[in-house]
């Protein structure tokens, strides 16, 4: 474990305790009952227009990976964390039981999930746009399965991955994707030719590359225009579904609303977070979040449903 991350749990001990709690405990148990706040958004024309230019790059991306079968979505929206990192086979994931990954995780929770999911899951939807989980121990099931978030290791692979997508040197990042797209091809059981495989890569290069700058700008602007922060490490380790609701503020979350959007909780099970936390960040025996003594969940449900409504209204705005 990197010094100062997580103190005093080892890194092996912090990934056996992760990973039993996403895979016990990081159902309903893991949802804080409820929050208020604010869930309407107001930003200058300016970086709307950044907003915009960000959500059509990822529109653009979506399609490609989806005609690739890299990106197969559970939920009715895109997956900004799913695509960050190159695409997920939610459904796939699903029907294996083997974990989701936490956009798709908050996403079915707040009843989000595409109908040939939702009609998998012992999900009630009631009058209003609520939903509920109908289970004594209140945990979403797909087929009658447990609906988990992915193990810590898992986690920190995608996050690499991530990481790989942005490298600056040009001839690296291509033998990134180089490897990703022939291991994908290859999970899938998918026979390719050359030609076809360097022309997947490339396209894949490409947009990546043009989502970049339009990432950044926008990251910029909401930090300059609104309260936004963030526990992971570095200028370039953006938040994508913070950002795709317009930026949060998650050391206030953990502070005051003792609840994180579901990437951050992510960061923090993958040991993605800034050692200058490390005093009042950790994880207990238990695989619990703890901050500044406190116990910090995922979004409740009805915060997560405001986030994915807001999410839609700024898609509508942005087609006037």
């Amino acid at each position: 474990m990197s010094s100062g991350y997580f103190s005093p749990i080892s890194r092996r001990s912090f990934c056996q305790l992760g990973a039993a709690a996403l895979t016990t405990g990081l159902a309903s148990p893991l949802l804080r009952a409820d929050e208020g706040g604010d869930d309407q958004v107001e930003l200058s024309p300016q970086t709307m227009a950044m907003y915009r230019q960000m959500y059509r790059g990822m529109e653009e991306l979506n399609g490609f990976l989806q005609a690739t079968e890299f990106e197969n979505s559970a939920i009715v929206q895109m997956n900004y964390f799913a695509l960050s990192v190159g695409g997920i086979d939610a459904v796939r994931d699903l029907e294996d039981g083997r974990g989701v990954d936490p956009e798709t995780f908050a996403g079915l929770y707040a009843g989000y999930a595409r109908p040939e999911v939702a009609e998998h899951l012992n999900m009630e939807y009631l009058p209003g746009g609520a939903v509920r989980v109908i289970a004594a121990d209140g945990r979403l099931r797909y087929k009658g399965t447990a609906v988990r978030m992915y193990s810590p290791d898992r986690l920190s692979e995608l996050f690499r991955r991530r990481d790989g997508f942005r490298h600056e040197n040009e001839s690296i990042r291509q033998q990134i994707f180089s490897q990703y797209v022939f291991t994908r091809r290859l999970e899938k059981g998918q026979s390719t030719t050359a030609g076809q495989d360097f022309a997947e890569v490339k396209e894949m290069t490409t947009r990546f590359a043009r989502l970049q700058p339009l990432i950044a700008d926008l990251d910029n602007a909401l930090r300059n225009e609104r309260t936004v922060s963030s526990v992971m490490p570095g200028d370039l380790s953006y938040n994508y579904f913070g950002m795709s609701i317009a930026g949060v503020d998650s050391l206030q979350d953990l502070s005051t609303r003792r609840s994180v959007d579901p990437e951050t909780l992510a960061a923090i099970y993958a040991q993605r977070v800034s050692p200058e936390y490390a005093g009042n960040l950790l994880v207990d025996e238990r695989g619990i979040v703890i901050y500044d003594g406190a116990e910090v969940k995922l979004y409740s449900v009805p915060h997560l449903r405001r986030c994915f409504a807001l999410r839609d209204r700024l898609a509508l705005l942005i087609s006037r």
